[in-house]
C-alpha cells in the first residue's frame, strides 16, 4: 500500500519519537469516545478537510497499521500495531544520520554481521543502509567508520529484524590503517 504523505505526518506525528526511543508499545490519545456503541473520535489538522483526516484514520485502522484500545479508566487509545511500528521506523530510517565530532578519537568502529542466507534481503538493506551512512565494507560482512555509530546500527539492525545478527567492535588499533585514514579523510 502506498502511504501519502498526510499519513505519514500522522503516524510520525503521533508516533515517531516516542517510537524511537522505546521498546515498548506507543499509544496516543485523541479526543475519542463512543456513540452508539462505535468509537468515534475528533481530530483536527489545520488546512485540511476534517472528512480526509477521519478516512485516513479508518484506512489505518483497516490495514491494521493503528489499533483502539480501551483502558481501565475507558479512555480509548490509538495503539501502533507492530506493522505500525514497522512503517514509522522506516521513516526514521531515511532520516538517519551519523553524528561526526569535529575531532577524530583514534578508534574505529567495527560492524560484523553473519546474517543467515534465508535472510539475504534484510542483508543487502543493510548493507544499503550502512554505505549510505558512510561506513565502508572492510571484508565480506565487515564493516569499518571512524566515529561511534552503534546506536544507529543498532536501530537498522532493528528495522529489518536482524539485531540479533549484528556485532560492533570498538578497536584503537588495526594494523596498516593508513588507508583508511586516507579514505576517510583522516590523515
Amino acid at each position: 500500500m502506498v502511504y501519502t504523505s498526510f499519513t505519514r505526518k500522522i503516524l510520525e506525528s503521533l508516533f515517531g519519537e516516542d517510537l524511537v526511543r522505546s521498546t515498548s508499545p506507543v499509544s496516543s490519545v485523541l479526543n475519542m469516545g463512543r456513540h452508539k456503541g462505535r468509537v468515534t473520535y475528533t481530530v483536527k489538522v489545520p488546512g485540511v478537510d476534517p472528512r480526509i483526516v477521519s478516512k485516513t484514520f479508518w484506512r489505518l485502522r483497516q490495514t491494521k497499521i493503528l489499533d483502539f484500545k480501551e483502558d481501565s479508566e475507558g479512555n480509548i487509545r490509538f495503539v501502533l500495531t507492530e506493522a505500525g511500528r514497522k512503517r514509522v521506523l522506516a521513516y526514521h530510517l531515511e532520516k538517519l544520520a551519523i553524528k561526526k565530532p569535529p575531532v577524530w578519537n583514534g578508534s574505529w568502529h567495527i560492524v560484523v554481521f553473519d546474517i543467515p542466507e534465508r535472510m539475504k534481503p534484510a542483508r543487502n538493506a543493510l548493507g544499503e543502509r550502512m554505505k549510505a551512512l558512510g561506513l565502508l565494507p572492510f571484508q565480506k560482512s565487515v564493516w569499518i567508520y571512524p566515529y561511534k555509530c552503534h546506536d544507529e546500527i543498532d536501530f537498522i539492525a532493528e528495522v529489518f529484524g536482524v539485531g540479533k545478527y549484528v556485532h560492533y567492535i570498538v578497536t584503537k588499533s588495526i594494523t596498516n590503517d593508513e588507508l583508511l585514514r586516507q579514505r576517510f579523510g583522516l590523515s
